[in-house]
């Protein structure tokens, strides 16, 4: 099953992001090392230049949720961590207290995975609304960034190896996948919400986004 993470607020604000349409470096599934592509990246499948959240498959007897916290990771910056108070109980969605970003931590004031349509599993995680804000800022300024920097050196060859993005970017995302994150809100944006339903490679975040509006928030928005 796939599993995906949306950042919210009491507001009905939320992150979404778009996918590039090219991705030039993506980690290996054992999670050793992993490859560039030079000098122009490969074609993203599934969606690429459309909307959506950080998300996919949940590994092999992985707890669902933090299959969704190691994705968000991987698509959205290699120093985003998850933490837990208090720290001497196992770790569970229950015990999930903030996430860290650059050095920077902020606070989840609630936790909840979902089963959406009974196909997906979504994990989602209420913050403050200037967190929001700040949280998308850093990633658009350092994460996302460096990520364009690194697809610069390597279309330039000065990259040669999946290890040297690393070195050179430590804020990098794992994945060349997402390009660009947006704040919405969910009546503001209420149109183009309802432009993800018309779309096979997009529907299940609409259904993700009506679940948080209306199931979790009682927004009571017309969809």
């Amino acid at each position: 099953m796939q599993c995906y993470t949306i950042l919210y607020s009491q507001e009905g604000y939320f992150l979404i992001f778009e996918k590039r349409e090219e991705g030039f470096f993506f980690h290996d599934a054992v999670g050793t090392g992993g490859f560039i592509y030079p000098p122009n990246g490969i074609p993203i499948k599934n969606g690429g230049g459309l909307f959506a959240f950080p998300g996919g498959a949940v590994d092999q007897e992985e707890e669902p949720f933090k299959s969704c916290l190691r994705e968000y990771t991987e698509e959205c910056g290699n120093s985003i961590s998850f933490n837990y108070y208090p720290l001497n109980q196992p770790q569970s969605l229950a015990t999930l207290s903030s996430m860290s970003i650059n050095g920077e931590t902020y606070t989840i004031l609630l936790g909840l995975l979902e089963t959406v349509s009974d196909k997906y599993y979504t994990l989602y995680l209420e913050m403050s609304l200037d967190n929001l804000r700040q949280i998308q800022a850093i990633i658009v300024s350092t994460n996302f960034n460096q990520a364009s920097q690194a697809r610069e050196d390597i279309h330039y060859n000065k990259i040669k190896n999946y290890t040297q993005i690393f070195e050179a970017y430590p804020f990098c995302p794992l994945d060349d996948e997402l390009g660009q994150v947006q704040l919405w809100q969910a009546l503001r944006e209420v149109n183009e919400i309802r432009l993800l339903s018309k779309n096979k490679a997009t529907d299940w975040y609409y259904d993700m986004i009506v679940y948080l509006a209306n199931t979790i928030l009682n927004l009571g928005i017309p969809f």
